[in-house]
């Protein structure tokens, strides 16, 4: 009962391309890592570690005033705008080479949460939609409420129901979020590209 929002997920290591940085990954906490086949981003903290390779950039530094004028309460950031500040980092999604990601500094991701850090669904999590909109990233949906209709898109605003995996390899057909999760955490960890932990 003194739990305060526990979230069951895993955390997860996104390699980064090689970059001038010498940054070689970023570790990411997730309560739906059966929807990484429909990542098109990975969103930062202002405050994540990696912001000090940023700390001279002055259009950085008015991103994080910016961020920093929106306050940090979740109610705050769920009514501010969403914005982003795109770094040169690009993110590998673990489950396909061939998918990678730009990487963002985010002001609705918390330093406090996870590791500040999240990937970015925007088919599945509004908040996602709402920012891939804006900064015109690719939307892929990878859940259908019927497992019949694989032709079922996205468009409008996110899907966040229940549902079935599809366009994800070896995830497809599986009921979500039940059974999905379960799989994709037993697969990352089997690979050793993530683990398993209660937020």
């Amino acid at each position: 009962k003194n739990w305060i929002g526990k979230s069951f997920g895993c955390e997860i290591d996104f390699k980064i391309e090689k970059s001038e940085k010498n940054i070689n990954k970023i570790k990411c906490f997730t309560t739906r890592p059966d929807t990484l086949f429909g990542m098109s981003f990975l969103a930062i903290s202002v405050d994540h570690p990696i912001s000090k390779f940023y700390k001279d950039d002055k259009d950085f530094i008015n991103f994080k005033k910016e961020c920093n004028a929106t306050g940090t309460t979740e109610e705050s950031i769920a009514n501010a705008e969403k914005i982003g500040f795109k770094t040169d980092l690009i993110a590998i999604n673990p489950l396909d080479k061939n998918i990678k990601v730009p990487v963002y500094f985010a002001n609705f991701v918390l330093m406090d949460y996870g590791h500040g850090a999240v990937f970015g669904c925007p088919a599945h999590d509004q908040r996602d939609f709402d920012f891939a909109k804006k900064y015109n990233l690719k939307i892929t949906t990878v859940v259908t409420p019927d497992k019949k209709d694989k032709s079922f898109k996205v468009k409008d605003e996110a899907y966040t129901g229940p549902g079935y995996i599809f366009n994800s390899s070896f995830l497809n057909d599986l009921k979500c979020p039940d059974e999905s999760i379960i799989k994709t955490i037993e697969y990352l960890e089997k690979n050793k590209l993530g683990e398993k932990k209660i937020n």
